[in-house]
């Protein structure tokens, strides 16, 4: 912790502004869009262009897609039908959805709400399965469901599960008898004044929207196609916004602030909406340890509130969340107590690189948090084959090697933008924890797991579980998630 120069407004705007050029020029992401939000007041910086190929002036009324970050909103709809009284978090899935089923029929017998909104659902997570675009895409997924692997137990070790959302997105879609879009509108983005955030490219196409950059070596490549998939709606694969709307959304988690009521008079009087009734606090109160802080400095330890990260400092509390689509990435997040918000959107498949600098910075100079002093440990050439190996990719014909070079492990983690592979070093700072030092990934936090016999079990990448591939392994062994969607 540290105590910082207290600033002018003018003096820390035009400073974050510096810092966001100054970042912009070391990643060349190309283009961002940024929100600073403090007591003072909100700041909006925009920088670069939609697109590379047909370049326009990135504003702040520009779309770009917020991936996860829209899981908040499926959370935020659940507490709103929760408020209303139609239905509770911790009731059973089954309740809703009497015919629900998963391989394992006592998980789906016993998942509730909350374990789909705090990813303890152990099914394989990541299951991205393009069901069309009609209004039953929810449902045909959550028949493809039915067949995917339990990789770990019912709240067993946590690792992120974006399947369970669309579980969740299909309670939200029975209990209200609507699409869960229009669903998520009526209950959260019209009382909040959101009308720039929408699900479906034939609207979003008729406003400035920025297009997807995958970085491949060093270029950045159009991505092709500006790609949304319906079925991975409630999980982030469709939701797009622009800073200025979620500079609502942050005011309204950290204060409650809704959008002014039509005070014409005329006719008969508006009920409050919903989410007016939302027990806020709650979404963010601790449901469980997740291991290292996924938006927290490198190697603090974090939880998940209903689909908040929760990172607890000193002198301020931190929620945040994160998204990643093909070729764009967004980073968001609060902190309620002292009333200061971070937004960051970017269409570069390096932004969380840049995003996670800038943040640092906002909470440095800002908050007034700085980085604990990381531990570090050597492990001995033995400790180091253990580790080494590889790691199954679910769902894809892929895998994650792990291997020792002079004396460094290293991660061989398949680019699918490219058709490569990135080299990841780490360094260790605890035995079986490490953190990913230097390039685009710089910072990223590294687990190894072992079972109770003390063999490594599954290597944990940020929020991920990959398990360990051994030589007996049969066909049916679980494979897990792309490491790109986040």
């Amino acid at each position: 912790m540290t105590t910082t120069t207290r600033r002018t407004s003018s003096e820390l705007v035009a400073a974050f502004e510096q810092e966001a050029q100054r970042l912009m020029d070391e990643h060349r992401v190309p283009g961002v869009t940024l929100g600073l939000l403090t007591p003072d007041g909100d700041h909006f910086v925009n920088l670069g262009v939609t697109s590379l190929e047909n370049p326009l002036p990135v504003t702040s009324d520009t779309i770009f897609q917020i991936g996860s970050t829209t899981k908040t909103l499926t959370s935020l709809t659940i507490a709103a039908l929760e408020a209303q009284g139609k239905l509770k978090r911790d009731d059973t899935v089954r309740t809703y959805l009497p015919d629900f089923k998963l391989k394992d029929g006592s998980v789906a017998e016993q998942l509730t709400i909350l374990d789909t909104l705090t990813h303890q659902g152990g099914f394989q997570g990541d299951l991205f399965e393009d069901t069309g675009d009609g209004d039953d895409a929810l449902a045909r997924v959550l028949d493809i469901l039915a067949e995917a692997p339990q990789v770990v137990p019912l709240r067993g070790h946590w690792s992120y599960n974006n399947a369970g959302f669309y579980v969740a997105g299909r309670v939200i879609e029975v209990v209200t008898g609507l699409t869960w879009e229009a669903a998520v509108t009526e209950l959260v983005l019209k009382p909040l004044g959101m009308d720039h955030t929408l699900f479906f490219p034939n609207e979003i196409m008729t406003h400035r929207f920025a297009a997807g950059h995958n970085k491949i070596d060093e270029a950045f490549v159009v991505q092709r196609p500006w790609q949304m998939m319906r079925s991975a709606g409630p999980a982030g694969a469709t939701c797009s916004s622009t800073v200025t709307d979620m500079a609502k959304y942050a005011h309204f988690i950290m204060d409650g602030t809704l959008a002014a009521q039509d005070s014409s008079g005329e006719g008969e009087a508006a009920e409050p909406a919903p989410l007016a009734a939302v027990d806020r606090p709650r979404l963010w109160a601790p449901v469980r340890p997740i291991g290292i802080a996924i938006n927290g400095f490198p190697g603090e330890r974090g939880h998940i509130g209903q689909s908040w990260f929760i990172d607890q400092y000193d002198d301020a509390m931190v929620l945040s969340h994160g998204g990643t689509t093909l070729g764009q990435q967004s980073d968001f997040w609060v902190s309620p107590d002292r009333k200061v918000g971070f937004i960051a959107m970017t269409n570069g498949s390096n932004g969380h690189a840049y995003n996670r600098k800038l943040s640092e910075w906002v909470k440095r100079e800002v908050l007034g948090v700085t980085p604990p002093e990381t531990g570090t440990h050597q492990p001995s050439e033995d400790e180091l084959n253990t580790l080494a190996g590889s790691y199954l990719v679910v769902g894809q014909p892929m895998k994650i090697n792990v291997e020792v070079r002079d004396g460094v492990l290293t991660l061989l983690i398949p680019d699918t933008a490219s058709g490569g592979v990135k080299d990841a070093a780490l360094r260790f700072i605890a035995p079986d924890q490490a953190i990913i030092d230097g390039g685009d990934m710089d910072g990223y936090a590294i687990d190894f797991l072992r079972d109770a016999q003390g063999q490594v079990e599954f290597l944990k990448v940020v929020v991920r579980l990959y398990p360990r591939e051994h030589a007996d392994a049969g066909t049916d062994t679980p494979t897990l998630p792309a490491l790109e969607e986040v």
